[in-house]
């Protein structure tokens, strides 16, 4: 497992293997930056992933072999991830030092979270900036990152079976940071000081909260609430079977901003998004309690879930920030035929897009 590692070869793929859904995004490397040549998007069976855990293997790796033959997409160099609320994620400052000695340092720093034997996990990190003086210059701020090797091992060996290559296992909250790094750079408006930017990365089982000053990651936090907890809730009020319940929940369903309610949908939908904006306004305040930052200046909206209708308008007046949906695509060309599935579930795909990257951004 790598983060930030960067190829040279002139085509890459993305594959992010959801609880839901696969999505595959190839991008080729030209002059005037990335090009999506590629793309596929496919449903899984319920069960065969859960908890970002592969349960069934053999279904994955023929879905993905599928995709990619009706895309008429060449497996070359692949990049995929985990959930990250299956790795640990800690942020640490240590001493400027060469590269070879950091990775022997962050092996010794690491080990006082991983509650695994330490020759069962696989350890990276990456440097994230090099602090000011008023921060304790001469340090590095530094992001560990610790996920169980047998965890890995499965997202290789599917990808070994649909007949691919994994170049890296990433995490898929820094994989989706990668993705939005245009729409997350600084706007004319940005604050003296540096500003502070949310990422709500939204998907069918997670919510990832990610948060930057100056572009450079600071906290990061997984919320077990999500899309799914949403069908839940319909399901239940509704009497309805789940493929049924996501679909209530996909075409009629949007959150009440009104005192006076809405329709029963609306409501059922309200009661799990109040609850996930309380979770996001505590991790907002103990990101404000750690880091001594008074305000977050602006919020991006990522990941399928994010499409609920009013989730944005909802969002911004119970936190009280500017809520804008975020742009995988931006600085990207697309070149890909078909692409009508593409817009329509562009925020699904930013992971995929992100991974991709990978192999065509230096």
């Amino acid at each position: 497992m790598a983060l930030f590692k960067f190829g040279t070869s002139n085509m890459s793929l993305g594959v992010d293997i959801g609880t839901s859904a696969v999505k595959i995004v190839q991008l080729k490397k030209t002059p005037n930056g990335p090009e999506l040549t590629g793309y596929a998007f496919g449903p899984i069976p319920q069960g065969a992933v859960e908890e970002g855990q592969i349960k069934d293997a053999a279904t994955i790796s023929s879905v993905i072999k599928d995709l990619l033959k009706n895309a008429k997409i060449k497996p070359d160099r692949s990049f995929a991830s985990i959930s990250g609320q299956n790795v640990i994620m800690r942020f640490t400052k240590l001493p400027i030092m060469t590269d070879e000695e950091l990775e022997q340092t962050v092996r010794i720093e690491a080990e006082q979270y991983v509650p695994y034997a330490i020759d069962e996990v696989s350890i990276t990190f990456a440097k994230l900036a090099e602090l000011a003086e008023e921060e304790g210059g001469g340090k590095y701020s530094i992001l560990l990152v610790v996920a169980q090797k047998e965890l890995v091992d499965s997202y290789m060996n599917v990808l070994k079976q649909a007949g691919m290559a994994a170049e890296v296992i990433d995490v898929d909250t820094i994989a989706a940071l990668n993705a939005l790094e245009n729409s997350i750079g600084q706007t004319a408006n940005s604050q003296e000081g540096g500003e502070v930017v949310a990422i709500i990365d939204t998907g069918s089982r997670t919510t990832n909260i990610s948060v930057l000053k100056s572009g450079v990651l600071m906290f990061t936090r997984n919320i077990p609430i999500a899309g799914n907890n949403i069908t839940q809730m319909l399901m239940n009020v509704m009497k309805q079977e789940f493929e049924q319940a996501e679909n209530i929940k996909v075409n009629e369903a949007e959150v009440s901003i009104s005192d006076s309610g809405g329709n029963e949908i609306a409501e059922v939908v309200k009661t799990t998004v109040e609850e996930l904006a309380s979770e996001i306004r505590r991790s907002f305040d103990y990101f404000k309690a750690q880091s001594r930052e008074p305000l977050i200046h602006r919020i991006i909206l990522s990941g399928g879930s994010s499409n609920l209708k009013n989730f944005n308008t909802y969002l911004s007046n119970e936190l009280g920030v500017d809520v804008y949906m975020g742009n995988p695509l931006e600085g990207i060309t697309v070149t890909a035929p078909d692409t009508e599935l593409l817009y329509n579930n562009l925020q699904q795909f930013t992971v995929a897009i992100g991974l991709a990257m990978r192999g065509v951004v230096d």
